[in-house]
């Protein structure tokens, strides 16, 4: 603004406008501040990355509340696999042993001949 000033009042007033001028500059400068510094904290670049890789926009409030539910998930999901195949296993080898064993049981009956043969048919 390249008005002239003629007076002491009009000085004044030039002095108050320009000081409310450049307290709402500097508000304008702290706002951008503070998103710049949170734009860089670790989780939002992580967030940003992963927006921009996906297309999904994402909160990071919720990404972060939800994924460390889906994560507590995973692994809970990952030791029940690891103790159900342990389990199934040795569950096989029950069976395995217990087949084997009734296997072997016939084996020995029906090896003693006609004898051992009338012996199955009497126990069925």
């Amino acid at each position: 603004m390249s008005r002239k000033i003629e007076n002491i009042r009009e000085l004044q007033a030039e002095i108050r406008r320009l000081k409310e001028k450049s307290s709402g500059q500097e508000e304008a400068i702290r706002h951008q501040l503070k998103e710049l510094h949170e734009r860089l904290k670790p989780e939002n670049i992580l967030m940003h990355a992963l927006s921009s890789i996906t297309g999904i926009k994402i909160k990071s409030s919720e990404f972060f509340r939800n994924g460390i539910a889906i994560g507590i998930t995973l692994l809970l999901q990952r030791f029940i696999f690891k103790t159900e195949a342990t389990l199934e296993k040795k569950i096989y080898d029950w069976v395995d042993k217990i087949f084997d064993k009734v296997r072997e049981f016939l084996n020995t009956l029906s090896s003693r001949g006609p004898e051992g043969s009338s012996k199955i048919d009497a126990e069925a």
